[in-house]
């Protein structure tokens, strides 16, 4: 699974940002898929609102009529915002035995329909995936669009049992073991690794730039031990090879980063503040719907995630990185 799940995760989350290909690595058909009105499926919303809830309503009501059994609805930016977010949405969903995958997104000119299998390997993604495809100017018409190609198919209906009202997970906390809202003291002695950037098959990026620049914020200012390691080993690998902690991220909207990791959130808020402690301290505001970075450490042993005291996030990962490490360092000083 780790394989196709690292593949995606160094600049997916932002996909309002793509103005020709969304999905590259999608292979268009024209072909229905054969088990459309027979299996369960999860919907993934990738529109230009915080509030995709209120989109999956009009398309859902779409496939009430058409029979599609869209059981769960996910923002697309929540599922790809990085590693333990992808392994835990594809765990809840494949264990409620969904075996199809749609993808609604909001392009330039209108909406664009996805639908595929999800790869029993592990992930969501891999490359030239074969998905049906088609695209309409509006979610209405996008879901009637569908009911005419279905009509004119031989694909035989047994979904009838289907919900009113769209299952929306926006709730979902993708920490599944211990959460604290601290720093670990053993940081100090245990040494930390630190996974390095990849090439992903949403686009080419300048890798070494990217390594050299992590090295060089690492080495700069984070005073104990650490290591960069290859992003796909394992917890088991990087304990053979003396690493006791991990350096992990997520990227996504503010509002959904904070949901994600257990954070409260007041009814109403639009700003939110990062706190940079340490010689070089800095407070930085920005809208709860902006794309920010968020690094959090995680106990190999134990998996016990380690948040920090402040909310550090950052609009790039670099400063992100730096906020979270200067935060570190300034509270074990004390």
């Amino acid at each position: 699974m780790r394989h196709y799940i690292l593949s995606f995760l160094l600049i997916f989350a932002s996909l309002e940002g793509f103005s020709q290909e969304a999905f590259p690595f999608l292979n268009k058909s024209n072909q229905l898929p054969e088990d459309l009105l027979s299996k369960r499926a999860v919907v993934f919303m990738n529109v230009n609102s915080l509030k995709w809830d209120e989109e999956a309503q009009k398309i859902h009501n779409s496939f009430i009529e058409i029979g599609v059994d869209a059981v769960a609805y996910y923002a697309l930016s929540d599922i790809m915002s990085g590693a333990d977010a992808t392994t835990a949405f594809y765990s809840d969903i494949t264990e409620r035995s969904i075996e199809n995958m749609l993808i609604v997104h909001q392009a330039n000119n209108g909406f664009e329909l996805y639908a595929t299998k999800i790869p029993e390997e592990g992930g969501f993604f891999k490359n030239d995936m074969k998905a049906f495809f088609m695209q309409a100017p509006s979610l209405t018409e996008l879901g009637s669009d569908l009911q005419s190609r279905v009509n004119k198919s031989d694909l035989e209906r047994e979904n009838y049992l289907i919900i009113d009202v769209p299952e929306t997970f926006k709730r979902t906390n993708v920490i599944k073991s211990r959460r604290v809202a601290n720093f670990n003291p053993d940081i100090r002695i245990d040494k930390l690794a630190v996974p390095k950037f990849e090439n992903n098959i949403m686009m080419d990026v300048d890798v070494e730039k990217a390594n050299a620049e992590l090295d060089s914020i690492m080495s700069q200012h984070y005073p104990f031990k650490y290591g960069l390691v290859d992003p796909g080993m394992s917890a088991e690998q990087m304990i053979n090879e003396g690493y006791l902690l991990v350096l992990k991220k997520l990227e996504n909207n503010g509002e959904s980063l904070r949901r994600m990791l257990g954070y409260d959130l007041s009814e109403g808020e639009t700003i939110l503040i990062s706190v940079r402690n340490g010689e070089n301290d800095k407070v930085m505001k920005y809208r709860i719907d902006e794309h920010v970075h968020k690094y959090y450490i995680q106990q190999l042993y134990t998996k016990d995630i380690y948040l920090g005291d402040n909310w550090d996030s950052g609009k790039t990962w670099q400063e992100a990185l730096i906020n979270h490490v200067e935060n570190l360092k300034a509270k074990l000083k004390k």
